[in-house]
């Protein structure tokens, strides 16, 4: 009688166990070379990342003196809620001004932030606001974009609530 060699059935068990990986990993190599799908989910390696617009632009406040403040602990938003707060506003300007928002000047931009400070001091944190504490708050577009190949920060101070 003779001794099964244990070496062997331990590996091809092991092989039989990795083959579901394996075969998963495959699938999404193969569907990767197609390149019209490459891109989604989750066959991107970055999905969110994957792409990136020409241009952008953040949100954040400054106090009266021109300090920035961090969001969180000042009016308890991150400061991407910050930016889709201000970007909603923005997109609610579209009906009044042609074109994108990042060809807007200031003045067009204005009521944007006015209506996203104001929702912070009277919805949002009016905790805050009380007593005057963040009396002159501004609300500051930072645009970013490449010209020329070089990236370029402009910053403007939108609005501002007295």
């Amino acid at each position: 009688m003779t001794k099964p060699n244990s070496s062997v059935s331990a590996w091809g068990r092991s092989l039989l166990a990795l083959a579901p990986m394996f075969l998963a990993m495959g699938i999404c190599w193969v569907a990767d070379r197609r390149g019209d799908s490459a891109e989604f989910y989750p066959l991107s390696s970055f999905p969110m990342y994957s792409k990136f617009d020409a241009r952008t632009y953040v949100a954040y406040l400054k106090s009266a003196d021109g300090q920035p403040l961090p969001t969180v602990p000042t009016v308890s938003m991150v400061s991407s809620q910050l930016k889709k707060r201000y970007g909603d506003a923005l997109d609610d300007l579209k009906k009044d001004y042609k074109g994108s928002h990042f060809d807007w000047t200031v003045e067009q931009k204005k009521a944007a932030g006015l209506a996203t400070l104001v929702y912070l001091r009277d919805t949002h944190a009016p905790g805050a606001f009380a007593n005057g504490k963040l009396k002159g708050v501004k609300l500051v577009d930072v645009r970013i974009y490449l010209k020329d190949g070089k990236l370029i920060r402009e910053e403007q101070e939108i609005a501002q609530l007295d």
